[in-house]
């Protein structure tokens, strides 16, 4: 009986500290933020001004348990969200990463998921540069993770990282000589904890601020579903990190034994919260985001299709922006060598469009290009011929269903020639 009356209490008591938290830093939101009357005229156009959430996962050593629990909740291109690598394990003797475990990331990342730069060991950025200096904090954590990922591939598809435009710092743990240390010479944005508002704009470049879902944080999914209200309110994107997705009924010391493991374990999220947000989101027609793409960054699997972008828009720079690519509505991309089309969903304005005479197998992104009235696929991945035929039936059968329900006059088609 007395046991009972323990667990109830702390039970209790867990509540009104997570209820305690959650409000005061709801409240504080509010009187920190500004509404944005003129995004209640506006059209909303993803990854220019509608609002929307950014999943950020930490520590890739928890990758089994994203792949199992997150994988199919996320799906191919359709809640996008950003995971923050790290090189090794840090649990298992600081061994980096296997082959089985870099073939998970890169499928994560072949679904249309981030991989972000979290630190080669996940050390304290603040710690670990005060003890040895910032230049070695630099080698040893940012330089060195850069070169391991360019140096890893998937083992039957060959696919590569991309280069992370994203760091997350580990433990939340920064300062200002850190963050002029990352930005703008490594990365677009540097993913820290709390602040101002919690908000983050788009475009933005510098510290972002994020809410921390799990451990002694809790989740409190009514204010955090006010707070994703005032994200839309304000025309702002809200993300919102965790760590591990696991089931409620799996041990805390799935990821290793220890007490380290035992404590690290707490930081986690259920598969059934992350589809609360997604519902919750999506009842505010909010976009799901990576954390580049509320920085304004377009990314590429593939060399020969960023090199093609790159010569389409004029762009030498180090980064491409979104936005230069919402402006095309032609693209001719045939003869280009391109066999993956990660990144065609950023060209929202694209009718006409040539992907003949390429490798490519998967035609599934023509779906996410809503003005898309003319396009080519000829000639494309002779080994996959099969695939090809399904998915360009696919793409079809969903623009002429589109056709007929909103716009009867538009006409969808393969054309042999690029005029």
């Amino acid at each position: 009986m007395q046991n009972k009356l323990r667990q109830l209490i702390h039970l209790l008591m867990k509540k009104y500290f997570q209820w305690r938290y959650w409000s005061h830093l709801y409240r504080n939101m509010v009187k920190q933020v500004k509404s944005n009357n003129e995004q209640l005229n506006k059209e909303l156009i993803p990854y220019m001004n509608k609002p929307g959430i950014a999943l950020s996962f930490d520590d890739s050593y928890r990758v089994n348990d994203w792949y199992k629990y997150g994988k199919n909740i996320f799906g191919y291109y359709d809640v996008k969200v950003t995971f923050n690598m790290n090189g090794v394990h840090p649990l298992e003797e600081n061994r980096e990463h296997i082959q089985q475990e870099i073939d998970k990331l890169l499928e994560l990342q072949a679904n249309g998921h981030e991989l972000a730069h979290h630190s080669f060991r996940h050390k304290d950025a603040t710690e670990y540069s005060a003890a040895y200096g910032y230049d070695r904090w630099m080698e040893e954590e940012i330089i060195t993770l850069f070169n391991w990922m360019e140096k890893q591939s998937h083992s039957k598809t060959k696919e590569r990282f991309k280069k992370p435009v994203i760091f997350a710092f580990p433990h939340f743990k920064c300062n200002d000589l850190t963050l002029r240390k990352l930005i703008p010479k490594y990365f677009k944005i540097a993913r820290g904890h709390l602040d101002k508002d919690n908000l983050t704009s788009f475009n933005h470049s510098g510290f972002a601020p994020s809410i921390c879902l799990d451990t002694y944080y809790a989740c409190n999914v009514n204010y955090l579903k006010k707070m994703i209200k005032l994200a839309k309110k304000t025309g702002k994107n809200l993300i919102l990190t965790c760590h591990s997705i696991l089931p409620e009924n799996v041990n805390r010391d799935h990821i290793g034994k220890g007490k380290k493991a035992e404590k690290w374990g707490n930081w986690r999220v259920s598969p059934e919260l992350i589809q609360r947000i997604i519902d919750i989101g999506r009842k505010y027609d909010m976009e799901f985001y990576t954390t580049s793409e509320i920085a304004g960054i377009a990314t590429f699997i593939d060399y020969n299709f960023e090199r093609a972008v790159r010569e389409k828009i004029s762009n030498p720079d180090r980064w491409i922006d979104i936005a230069d690519l919402t402006k095309v509505k032609e693209l001719d991309l045939s003869n280009k060598g391109i066999s993956n089309l990660d990144g065609l969903e950023y060209f929202l304005n694209v009718e006409k469009l040539n992907l003949s005479n390429n490798s490519i197998s998967d035609f599934r992104l023509l779906k996410k290009l809503p003005k898309l009235k003319h396009v080519n696929t000829e000639n494309n991945s002779l080994d996959h011929s099969k695939n090809v035929k399904r998915y360009s039936s696919l793409v079809k059968s969903s623009f002429l269903l589109l056709a007929l329900k909103v716009t009867p006059f538009v006409k969808v088609f393969h054309f042999p020639e690029w005029s």
